[in-house]
């Protein structure tokens, strides 16, 4: 018991993990620790999903503060933002 951390620790590490169990979140995020900063056509050229599914997942993604983004002119390109999720992107 002593070894267990309080519930909201324990419910922050379940957020990051559920973040990762989506396949297509896990496929963008891999190619946005590839690849960062990355733009959107370009993750959806690298990836193979639409998009409007990678602009949706994306805003889902920043929402939760894994990724942020960097502003070049009109291009907005992407890059991981949590390093605890950038940790768990490297595990084999």
């Amino acid at each position: 018991m002593a070894a267990l951390d309080d519930r909201e620790t324990i419910q922050a590490r379940a957020r990051r993990f559920a973040i990762l169990g989506d396949p297509t979140r896990l496929m963008i995020l891999t190619c946005i620790k590839a690849a960062q900063p990355i733009s959107v056509s370009d993750l959806a050229a690298a990836t193979g999903v639409n998009g409007t599914t990678v602009s949706q997942t994306l805003r889902h993604l920043r929402a939760c503060q894994v990724v942020a983004t960097e502003r070049d002119g009109r291009i907005i390109r992407y890059r991981l933002a949590d390093e605890p999720v950038t940790v768990l992107l490297a595990w084999p």
